[in-house]
């Protein structure tokens, strides 16, 4: 057995949403120390009832499904403590918290069992969420870790990391290498992404249309098979895929159908997109209502996007909406770590609009919305800068 440690990393590099409010706490990262590995206990019937929850989700059921997975995390079975951990994290049958789920999921890495590499891959994406000049780091490490345990799924984030330089030093080569694993690991995502590079001949690859669309094809095929099983997250790929024409024909009928089914699924992003497209082609008084309804259920969970597009809606009055309540809205979504809402609050700060006028602080905001490579944001910066007759490199 593998010998494991904690490693306390400081309050600051986590920062999370629970409920409304914002939980800091440190990371407990797992090395090779004193500690001794656990192992995951074994009871059939156990096993068994956590398989039936797992279609109680796939009905629906989520409450029923998450109590179940509470009643085994609590009795120490680690598949439960994952699963639980899993709705925590995407507000599946219990209250959204990320906190609890960051708990549940470090408690699960203890012990050698079938969803430990996903368990690992799962902190990494909470990081990712978090804020703290540390958290970037502490998700590649985690993505790392993933790897260790053999979730191959890990080298989709870790490409992404690579090709922006978060958490690690930027490398090209890194990160084409991971998103070829990924890709010939089967994930779809990946995929996508590789093909998109080899089409444009990004990362210094030579230009290849047939073999990116070759995948990309490849890549659709095992989305609509994963779409129909349940998969929220294909069915919004092959939402936005159909929505943008890219290796397939432009459809916005078929890609409203996928990002609904997206929706219902309970994808916050989906969400998110389905409401911009029906906003976007739809007769305005019969869809907004619907709309708008779909970009506060993805705000409630947590999704940064549909926080700054309700912002922007506010912002312009569109749908009976109240532009007094805008800088309410970028303020969620810049506490969930959106761009874009950082974007537009700094642009509120820096004219005194709905918000006591703060140049210093509108600069901060661009600043962050620059580091996390907001284009916006970048141009913003440049732009408060030199209002306010400062000098920086915003890259």
């Amino acid at each position: 057995m593998t010998d494991i440690r904690k490693v306390d990393y400081p309050a600051t590099a986590l920062a999370m949403f629970a409920g409304v409010g914002i939980i800091i706490a440190s990371l407990y990262m797992w090395k090779e120390t004193d500690a001794v590995e656990k192992n995951a206990p074994v009871d059939p019937q156990v096993t068994e009832a956590i398989k039936q929850a797992r279609g109680l989700q796939k009905l629906g059921k989520w409450q029923e499904a998450a109590t179940t997975f509470e009643r085994y995390a609590h009795e120490g079975y680690p598949t439960a403590m994952f699963h639980l951990a899993k709705a925590y994290s995407r507000g599946w049958g219990t209250e959204r918290d990320l906190e609890k789920s960051r708990q549940m999921l470090l408690r699960a890495v203890q012990y050698q069992f079938p969803f430990r590499g996903e368990a690992a891959y799962e902190l990494g994406r909470l990081y990712q969420r978090s804020k703290g000049k540390d958290c970037s780091r502490i998700a590649v490490e985690w993505f790392m870790r993933a790897l260790e345990w053999d979730y191959r799924k890990a080298h989709v984030q870790l490409a992404m990391h690579h090709e922006r330089g978060l958490g690690v030093a930027r490398d090209v080569d890194q990160a084409v290498i991971h998103y070829r694993e990924a890709a010939l690991a089967g994930y779809e995502s990946a995929s996508i992404r590789f093909a998109r590079a080899l089409q444009k001949g990004r990362f210094g690859m030579t230009p290849d249309p047939k073999r990116a669309q070759f995948l990309a094809s490849k890549a659709i095929e095992a989305l609509k098979d994963k779409a129909a099983n349940g998969s929220g997250s294909a069915a919004k790929m092959l939402g936005r895929l159909y929505r943008d024409g890219e290796f397939v024909e432009t459809n916005l009928i078929v890609a409203a159908r996928w990002l609904r089914h997206a929706s219902h699924l309970g994808d916050a992003g989906g969400m998110h997109d389905l409401a911009n497209l029906m906003l976007a082609t739809d007769d305005a008084a019969k869809a907004s209502q619907e709309a708008l309804g779909w970009l506060h259920r993805a705000a409630d969970l947590g999704h940064g996007g549909a926080m700054t597009a309700l912002g922007r809606l506010h912002l312009k009055e569109d749908h009976g909406l109240r532009r007094k309540d805008a800088a309410a809205w970028f303020k969620k979504g810049v506490e969930a770590g959106h761009g874009g809402s950082m974007e537009e609050l700094a642009r509120l700060c820096a004219k005194g609009q709905l918000v006591p006028k703060d140049l210093e602080g509108a600069i901060k905001l661009a600043r962050r919305g620059t580091a996390l490579g907001h284009l916006g944001s970048k141009t913003l910066l440049k732009d408060l800068l030199a209002m306010s007759g400062g000098k920086e490199d915003v890259g």
